[in-house]
């Protein structure tokens, strides 16, 4: 009898009755909205901190920089990037945040590279890119950081991968991208050397995306195609995080289907909330639980193996305050994929909206 009890608790424990979910943990989290709504922002974590960097509302382009306290559980101003812009990227290496590219008013592309240091909270420009891009990728890998794609004026998809050390603050070119997008996710495993792209934009339209999923081995610059996207999409994240795997989130598609349709600023545009678990190493997709809201352009940081989530668009119905956290199955995760010693890797994506 007493064994039949104890059989009946896992049981109930395992269907969620005491509060778990079917995943574990229930895997979303709502935090302190942050205080200046945006989206097309850069976001990167350093310590236990995540900073939430430059973006767009319906005002110019906002050069706010904003820093959430996770152990406070609070936003809190930080000094103003020097440019703000929209549809930039961001990455941390050793203890400071480097921010690429971008654009101003939408058209032109920047060559700009800033560094942010948070322990002294200063910003200093650097050596810029050879090739302005809007929306690129990048991705840290070893002592260097690759930005790898995103669009020239007026939104043309690039093929350009340049490689930039922050030690000597110089640049190498390395050979070109075989599938040229903007607005595309991609993730790194540095112990391995490898990148992986999907997604993304592949006209100026913006209305036309791809599946492709493809794995960049940085230490041969070749390229190989892995299983694709469940559908079309850019404006979206990847995230690796300690287990091994990568977690590509949110997202739009131009008249998609199986999402939420945009407002009445966007309505041709679908928003996706899916959350899709990706193996490298077995080259397989799973579903894991949805984010809390459908969206895009949104900016995501990795620190002790979750992914933060702040802000992001979806047609005038967004989210543009919102901050969340992910914690994925299984966490806590072994230090054994870390770049820093923190664990953090920050993730790239682009933003929708027209405009803007």
């Amino acid at each position: 009898m007493k064994q039949a009890r104890y059989q009946m608790l896992a049981g109930l424990l395992l269907c969620g009755l005491f509060g778990f979910s079917a995943m574990g943990f229930a895997a979303w989290k709502k935090l302190e909205p942050v205080p200046t709504g945006r989206w097309g922002l850069a976001a990167a974590g350093v310590g236990d901190t995540v900073y939430a960097i430059a973006g767009q509302d319906d005002s110019p382009k906002i050069s706010k920089v904003e820093a959430f306290d996770i152990a406070k559980g609070k936003w809190e101003d930080r000094k103003e990037i020097p440019s703000g812009r929209v549809r930039h990227a961001a990455v941390t290496f050793k203890g400071k945040i480097y921010v690429f590219g971008g654009t101003f008013d939408g058209i032109a592309a920047l060559e700009r590279v800033e560094e942010y240091d948070p322990k002294n909270d200063v910003w200093r420009m650097r050596a810029p890119m050879p090739t302005p891009r809007i929306a690129p990728m990048v991705v840290a890998m070893s002592s260097k950081i690759y930005v790898i794609g995103g669009a020239t004026d007026l939104y043309f998809p690039s093929p350009i991968i340049e490689v930039y050390d922050p030690g000597t603050d110089t640049w190498e070119k390395k050979a070109d991208m075989p599938n040229p997008r903007w607005g595309a996710a991609a993730a790194g495993i540095p112990t391995k050397g490898k990148i992986y792209i999907f997604g993304g934009a592949t006209d100026f339209t913006h209305e036309n995306s791809t599946t492709d999923v493809d794995e960049y081995d940085t230490r041969t610059e070749t390229w190989a195609p892995k299983k694709k996207l469940q559908r079309p999409l850019h404006n979206f994240s990847a995230s690796f995080v300690n287990s091994g795997l990568i977690y590509v989130m949110g997202g739009q598609k131009w008249k998609g289907k199986g999402g939420v349709d945009g407002g009445v600023n966007d309505p041709e545009w679908t928003f996706y909330d899916d959350v899709w678990e990706y193996s490298p190493e077995k080259d397989t997709w799973k579903r894991a639980q949805a984010m809390p809201k459908p969206k895009s352009s949104f900016g995501t940081a990795i620190l002790d193996g979750k992914v933060y989530v702040i802000a992001g668009w979806s047609g005038g119905a967004g989210d543009e305050n919102g901050t969340d956290v992910y914690q994925p199955p299984g966490w806590p995760f072994p230090k054994t994929f870390a770049v820093e010693p923190q664990n953090k890797l920050a993730t790239i994506w682009g933003e929708i909206k027209r405009q803007q």
